[in-house]
């Protein structure tokens, strides 16, 4: 078992392990801000655009729609940019409430907080989004399972639920919610069959068994939103990623890290 990190929602930072095979299917923050209803004209978003073209060439326009609930529901239609590196690792999408950053390419917190520091940057200089209602980002680990495989040597036993208790289930998911040190965090984790997903936006489903844990920390300012500052926001985007971090290796045994490449000193 991984040292005890006791309490993972209020404990210290539990230390950084680096592993070479990191079953990340995705990472994604996201600020959400005021509508700002100007982001749905070309012209406005051109020079957001400008700024970030050289390392995010590739762009596409999407439009979603939605149902807004009341005495008379009415159909909603917004516009979302979508900006992607060469590669198409690396995802910006910006709506006339938020701007989302996602990658399939993590790295490392700092190299992931310093690409969303430069483009929340961008952003406040031609956007400029006067107030912030919620910042948060999200980690999804993804395994792959054969038929009869167990996760029970992968996990505290606090994670493994029934499972491996009654037998073999077809679907199982739990989910946690509750506040943190750094402000609140959604937990989702369980086990999922061939060709099924929780969400597959952010986890595309696999043709095999699989377990997954999706961690989601995020701040909430929608009570009283606090003024748009870039630096000040990748700063709480960076506590957050470290809680769900504590969060991750609470979690998890030597016997997963060792599986995934634990690099040793």
């Amino acid at each position: 078992m991984t040292e005890d990190i006791v309490g993972p929602l209020f404990s210290e930072e539990a230390p950084e392990v680096q592993l070479t095979n990191a079953p990340l299917a995705r990472v994604l923050a996201q600020v959400r801000f005021p509508e700002i209803q100007s982001v749905q004209d070309k012209r406005f978003v051109a020079g957001f655009q400008e700024r970030i073209r050289r390392t995010y060439p590739r762009a596409n326009f999407e439009t979603i729609n939605g149902v807004m609930l009341g005495p008379t529901p009415q159909m909603t239609t917004s516009a979302i940019w979508r900006y992607f590196d060469n590669a198409r690792k690396w995802r910006i999408s910006l709506s006339d409430t938020f701007m989302s950053f996602e990658t399939n390419a993590y790295t490392s917190r700092k190299d992931f907080t310093d690409r969303l520091r430069d483009l929340l940057e961008q952003l406040g200089q031609t956007i400029a989004p006067t107030h912030i209602d919620r910042i948060g980002i999200r980690y999804v680990d993804q395994i792959a399972l054969e038929e009869n495989e167990s996760m029970s040597h992968m996990l505290r036993k606090e994670m493994i639920g029934v499972n491996d208790i009654i037998g073999a289930t077809h679907y199982m998911v739990s989910e946690l919610e509750g506040e943190t040190k750094e402000g609140r965090v959604l937990v989702r984790w369980g086990h999922m069959p061939p060709d099924a997903s929780h969400d597959p936006e952010v986890m595309p489903a696999l043709h095999q068994r699989s377990w997954f844990l999706d961690v989601d920390s995020f701040r909430s300012y929608e009570e009283e939103a606090v003024e748009f500052n870039a630096s000040a926001a990748a700063d709480v985007i960076y506590s957050l990623a470290t809680r769900a971090y504590t969060i991750f290796r609470w979690s998890v045994t030597d016997q997963f890290l060792d599986r995934y490449g634990r690099k040793t000193t």
